[in-house]
């Protein structure tokens, strides 16, 4: 039967064939996957979870190692701005300089201008200072604000001058007497002696070692040794003080 000129006949459906084997255990266009997990003889070993964890805790290190070089570098420009500061502040030559030097410094700053005036800070600008004070407080307006000023100055200077001095003088002792000690013509006699006068200690020896090391250093075998001698003679000194 036709309707306006087709047929009525279904047509053939096309089907691709699939390829068939008769070894289908040989073969890989017939292998099927029945079980991924399958390892009846337990030579795999088993799946490890948490991978998304572990991304996570790398972008979180990747993250943190980023955050650690900015801080560094922020450090290291407010380190260099210090220091361009510092070489752009002119040292003053006078008493009177000085005074409003170390008045216009910022706190921060205060101990590293202490050290660095240190030469000028001496017993006669304590005495101008104390005049500055004495003009300060008798003066027919007194400004009791400037005064205060003045004397938190000298107190601190006072505090600060003597913990400089102290420290070089406990950093210039032992190079003293490791001189004294190095040149003596008898090393045992100077031994006594400085064992007798608790002289020898840790910073002592500590300072005989790091000369040991440089003489190493520099491939002086033979004063290294020599040193080394000395300093465990120094050791057994110590320890019957």
């Amino acid at each position: 039967m036709m309707l306006r000129g087709r047929s009525l006949r279904p047509e053939p459906v096309f089907r691709p064939s699939l390829p068939t084997c008769s070894r289908p255990q040989r073969c890989r266009h017939c292998l099927r996957p029945v079980a991924v997990g399958w390892d009846p003889e337990g030579i795999l070993a088993a799946p490890k979870g948490g991978h998304l964890s572990r991304r996570e805790t790398a972008k979180e290190i990747e993250s943190d190692k980023e955050l650690q070089k900015q801080a560094d570098r922020a450090r290291e420009e407010g380190r260099q701005e210090t220091l361009d500061k510092r070489e752009a502040r002119q040292r003053p030559a006078t008493q009177e300089q000085l005074v409003e030097y170390l008045l216009n410094t910022e706190a921060e700053e205060m101990e590293y201008e202490t050290v660095r005036c240190r030469p000028l800070i001496t017993d006669e600008f304590f005495t101008h200072l104390g005049s500055e004070i004495g003009k300060q407080r008798f003066a027919s307006r007194p400004d009791e604000g400037k005064v205060a000023e003045l004397e938190g100055l000298r107190d601190f200077l006072a505090t600060t001058v003597a913990q400089i001095d102290e420290k070089a003088k406990n950093m210039a002792a032992p190079k003293d007497r490791l001189l004294r000690l190095l040149q003596a013509q008898d090393k045992k006699a100077m031994l006594l002696q400085m064992a007798g006068d608790n002289e020898i200690d840790d910073v002592l020896l500590k300072l005989l070692q790091q000369n040991i090391d440089a003489a190493r250093s520099a491939g002086q075998e033979q004063p290294a040794v020599f040193m080394e001698k000395i300093r465990d003679a120094a050791r057994r000194y110590m320890l019957t003080v």
